[in-house]
């Protein structure tokens, strides 16, 4: 797949769009596994602390899910930036998940789109080359 300069700034807004959602994603996970940590610890009751464990075991998982998903973005940005056209349908998939991502997401997902689905111009052919010498082709 031809890489030229403007799928490769899609590919590098989608990895910056990616390590941006880890992190919020990432605090948000620790903001929640601190409350959620002080309100087992808070429980006294046996029935009120499995009840907290199971709602930590879903959180959990429910954070490793959402999780997948920018890192999904950041390895697809780099598999594009490498030429792959697997890595070229991951970011068209993400670009178009970006546009509900209002305003910032929608600008990187128009952009993305437009530069991976346009159709990239190719070199014009040279003119016929002559052999060493010679002044004219007849």
């Amino acid at each position: 797949m031809p890489i030229d300069t403007h799928v490769r700034v899609a590919a590098w807004l989608h990895i910056v769009l990616g390590v941006l959602a880890i992190g919020v994603v990432g605090l948000a996970g620790l903001i929640f596994g601190v409350f959620g940590a002080a309100a087992a610890s808070a429980a006294t009751q046996g029935t009120a602390a499995g009840v907290f464990g199971w709602i930590a075991g879903f959180g959990l998982a429910l954070f490793l899910i959402i999780m997948a998903f920018p890192v999904l973005e950041i390895v697809g940005g780099v598999m594009l930036l490498g030429g792959s056209p697997a890595g070229k349908v991951i970011t068209i998939i993400f670009s178009v998940l970006n546009l509900i991502n209002v305003p910032i997401g929608t600008a990187v997902g128009i952009y993305s789109l437009w530069a991976l689905l346009r159709e990239i111009p190719q070199p014009m052919p040279s003119a016929m080359t002559l052999p060493s010498g010679s002044t004219s082709p007849y």
